[in-house]
């Protein structure tokens, strides 16, 4: 069950499992006032057992809890043991599960996960050391990046932004300057690097792998 916020992403997530689907989602529509839209994965009793969706359900909560991209809403893990000979097929259905919910634009994985699977973009200009990850579609500014704060950016929503995660605490200042404790998702790669690096920038040239390749060289050429 997901509560989805203004920008149609999700802000606080429940997970359950029941072998009465319909049932299970009346009792929580009556228990429940989080949540506007629930998302069902039905499968067959003969190819899941209750053991197999028990352990799936626990793993589930776990990486949801782990991603730390939305409020998870359940509060207590299920004290179930996953038996290492299911581990590995409740991975494999937890990835298809994590698949088609991004088909549905909904990404589950969490910054470490981004990490080990894509290609990281930096940029060190002005002694500012920021690290990004393009999907052609949107750019992601990861945990751990620098932030020039000390330079306003061209546009004022940017700055706002920039005090707003500071009072959060999710701008943090420290010995190596301003550090980004969360990861943010900008819609192109010239607004992350003008949040990044200050002023006005041309993110297509400002992010660069590690091989020195812009992300104009990359993508566009």
């Amino acid at each position: 069950m997901i509560n989805e916020n203004d920008e149609n992403k999700i802000a606080q997530l429940y997970i359950g499992q029941t072998r009465s689907g319909i049932a299970r989602l009346d009792d929580h529509n009556r228990s429940k006032d989080f949540w506007n839209k629930a998302i069902m994965f039905l499968a067959e009793n003969k190819t899941f057992t209750l053991d197999m969706i028990s352990g799936l359900e626990k793993f589930a909560i776990i990486k949801a809890q782990e991603s730390k991209r939305y409020k998870v809403k359940n509060n207590v893990i299920p004290k179930y043991e996953i038996d290492e000979y299911d581990l590995a097929a409740v991975e494999e259905i937890y990835d298809e599960i994590q698949f088609i919910m991004a088909t549905q634009g909904y990404k589950m994985d969490d910054a470490k996960t981004t990490l080990d699977e894509a290609e990281i973009l930096h940029t060190t200009r002005n002694g500012i050391a920021a690290f990004g990850v393009y999907d052609g579609e949107k750019f992601e500014v990861l945990e751990g990046s620098q932030i020039h704060m000390d330079k306003p950016t061209h546009l004022p929503r940017y700055n706002r932004q920039r005090e707003e995660l500071l009072s959060k605490q999710s701008i943090v200042k420290t010995e190596d300057g301003y550090i980004l404790k969360i990861t943010l998702e900008f819609n192109t790669p010239s607004g992350a690097s003008d949040f990044v690096l200050g002023g006005s920038t041309n993110g297509w040239v400002e992010w660069k792998n590690k091989n020195g390749q812009t992300l104009d060289e990359l993508y566009r050429k």
